[in-house]
């Protein structure tokens, strides 16, 4: 990979700032942190006129690209723009190939989507299995078998809202706006939580 001109405007106590500066750390992508608040009032008044021309929010946190600027938590927009592949944009691209044919989408939310998917690779590290994100499992297959993504409710949820509870899997019309999105209800009886002799 060539090497590319990589700067962070953060904020110390920004968590989305703090996140993409651990994403760049993790993968080993060198860039350059600005860490506007931990700055002398002239360096800060510096940065923000920097800052200004390249995102006149001047929000934070601000990622530049060789010259492409992206604004806010976009991490899987900055990973594409860096070149970078990882295990979730394999998953990515498998789940897709498998569920469109049936009739199931990937939310068009690319970054909720991603997120969504590492949180997948997540419990899969955790207990073996693609446990949902949104529900508590307790990594023993057997008892959470009706929450293994694609969960057992997927089907009915996506029938009759649109969108799985966590948002994950969707139909056409949700991604097209051509109906209303609500929140999903749960659909997993609480008793399931319970411990069986």
């Amino acid at each position: 990979m060539k090497s590319q001109q990589i700067t962070l405007y953060s904020l110390s106590t920004c968590v989305y700032c703090n996140a993409i500066k651990k994403m760049f750390d993790d993968l080993h992508i060198e860039h350059t942190c600005i860490q506007a608040d931990e700055l002398s009032d002239s360096e800060k008044e510096a940065v923000i006129a920097e800052l200004r021309k390249l995102n006149p929010k001047c929000s934070f946190p601000t990622v530049v690209v060789d010259g492409q600027v992206i604004t806010g938590y976009r991490a899987q927009e900055i990973k594409e723009t860096v070149g970078i592949r990882t295990e979730v944009d394999d998953l990515f691209d498998t789940l897709r190939k498998i569920n469109e044919s049936k009739g199931y989408y990937f939310n068009a939310e690319k970054e909720k989507t991603f997120e969504l998917l590492r949180s997948l690779l997540i419990n899969k590290d955790r207990y073996g299995f693609t446990a949902c994100p949104c529900r508590l499992a307790f990594g023993k297959r057997e008892r959470d078998k009706d929450i293994i993504c694609p969960c057992v409710y997927r089907e009915p949820d996506v029938k009759e809202f649109g969108s799985c509870y966590c948002g994950l899997y969707v139909s056409i019309e949700w991604n097209n706006g051509t109906i209303d999105h609500i929140d999903i209800p749960e659909r997993r009886p609480p008793d399931l939580y319970d411990a069986k002799e």
